[in-house]
């Protein structure tokens, strides 16, 4: 048995980093590499323009954390489980030649930019490691994935990838995330670096979807639909239409599908949930019944509930996951589509829209209170010169470290942080007169002074800086929102007069 294990995905540029970084160590061949996959419906949501944002992200800090190892954004993030299971097969066959393959696949996505979830791609990887053209994948390949994946599920690893833990007799030992080379080096010494587990750059994996089941007479009489799905999603069992109403009422408990039994009691359960389907219009919850097969007039009385499927309970399994998946794709495309609206894709804090319309909202509170309404407005210094540079791409991930590092500087949960556009960021402070917006401002500067993210080109600094101007104003007295943007901005214009990288009021 191998003294250390790995859990990561192919889908995962950090995950590539180590294996690349364990290869050139000569240490691959001392690992177990355990596949999962992190982020299952990656192929259903890979396109959106908060999942590309995210990849570009992602490739950036590898770039930065690990220079050594070549990298380049792929055009999207491929399902990876058939690969998974191809390598799994190839392993079987020769332990070499599979960590060949393992590495061919890596490299197809994270280098050459191909889609490894294509048979065809994957063909050529599996050739390129010396395979038979033909994998066969059996059922017991796809025990060793779902086993693989419920260790990694159940460990301690919060969802986190890739995680490098040791399996010997000593005492367990992990690293989460990507760690550098002499973090590498000093855990298999037989070591644990210092520092927090998770505190190396890592992949999140996506959180599992919660369905509600809930039936006047329990639910054993669908528990089948039940089992088809518990290792899957997240099931709650409300004891009661109150609580489960409550549960609709709740930010951050609202469940993502709410099934409802209608065995026994079919005719008070439609008038429940014409009921749950209202309240839970809101937060776009799809509410679906389980039953016994009906009658065409009965099931059209219970699409006119607003219910959005009916469910026969004795169906197959594999239809059974299929309709309650579709319901469940069209909730997380529901919650997509609404913070697209109000979420800057590339930096993922609000945008332009949602600040132009809290702005109003915090104007009349204002006017209300009679409490001063403040707004700090910034911009990356030189920023044009930093992208001709580095290259967009580049540039897109300083943004991102720029955007992360406002929004920990700014700790009220009432104050907005938000990309007005480009390279400009804005920062909402209600309540919040002209001396207090003045320290917040000099601490986001020097936050971001700290980064250190080189910068060649500018006039400012030898890493990237950003010039700040602020503006306070009582909405109460006689003044407008434009107002307090346009001081906002003949402020920055100052700061930028004065040399960059400073505050101006």
């Amino acid at each position: 048995m191998l003294q250390y294990v790995v859990y990561a995905d192919l889908n995962c540029p950090f995950c590539y980093a180590l294996q690349e970084q364990l290869q050139a160590m000569d240490l691959l061949d001392q690992v177990d590499w355990r596949l999962i996959e992190h982020a299952p419906d990656i192929s259903v949501f890979n396109t959106t323009p908060e999942s590309q944002a995210e990849l570009a992200s992602e490739v950036f800090t590898v770039r930065s954390r690990a220079p050594q190892v070549q990298v380049a954004l792929p055009p999207l993030r491929s399902d990876s489980r058939f690969a998974n299971l191809c390598v799994i097969a190839a392993r079987e066959i020769d332990e070499a030649k599979g960590r060949q393959l393992l590495i061919n696949l890596y490299r197809a996505l994270w280098v050459e930019g191909k889609d490894i979830s294509s048979t065809a791609v994957i063909y050529d990887c599996i050739v390129a490691a010396g395979l038979p053209g033909e994998l066969s994948i059996e059922e017991p390949h796809e025990h060793c994935l779902q086993n693989w994946q419920h260790q990694w599920e159940r460990g301690s690893y919060n969802l986190r990838i890739p995680v490098l833990t040791s399996s010997g007799e000593d005492e367990a030992r992990t690293l989460l995330g990507l760690p550098s080379q002499e973090h590498i080096s000093a855990f298999f010494g037989g070591e644990q670096p210092a520092g927090p587990i998770g505190s190396f750059d890592q992949c999140h994996g996506r959180d599992q979807q919660t369905i509600a089941f809930y039936g006047h007479d329990g639910v054993q009489s669908i528990w089948n639909v039940i089992a088809a799905v518990r290792e899957d999603y997240n099931i709650i069992l409300p004891a009661s239409v109150q609580e489960l109403r409550k549960m609709l009422n709740q930010p951050g408990e609202t469940p993502d599908l709410i099934l409802l039994n209608s065995i026994n009691h079919f005719q008070s359960m439609l008038e429940d949930t014409t009921e749950i389907v209202h309240q839970a219009a809101e937060s776009h919850t799809p509410v679906a019944l389980v039953g016994d097969p009906l009658s065409d007039m009965d099931e059209i009385k219970v699409y006119e509930t607003g219910a959005s499927d009916y469910l026969v309970k004795d169906r197959a399994n594999g239809i059974l996951k299929a309709r309650i998946r579709t319901l469940l794709m069209l909730k997380r495309s529901h919650d997509l589509l609404e913070r697209a609206a109000r979420i800057d894709g590339l930096t993922q804090i609000y945008n332009r829209r949602e600040f132009e319309r809290s702005l109003e909202v915090e104007w009349l509170r204002g006017q209300r209170s009679k409490q001063p309404l403040s707004l700090i407005m910034l911009d990356v210094d030189h920023f044009k010169d930093y992208n001709d540079h580095y290259g967009h791409l580049t540039g897109d991930g300083c943004l991102q470290h720029v955007a992360t590092a406002i929004t920990e500087s700014v700790k009220r949960a009432q104050d907005m942080v938000c990309r007005f556009g480009g390279e400009e960021f804005v920062v909402l402070l209600p309540e919040t007169n002209a001396e207090g917006a003045k320290v917040l401002a000099e601490k986001i500067r020097k936050t971001v002074e700290d980064l250190t993210i080189e910068h060649a080109r500018s006039s400012a600094g030898e890493h990237v800086t950003i010039s700040l101007g602020l503006a306070s104003l009582n909405p109460f007295d006689n003044s407008n929102p434009r107002e307090l943007i346009q001081l906002a901005d003949d402020a920055l214009y100052r700061a930028k007069s004065n040399g960059r990288n400073c505050v101006a009021g």
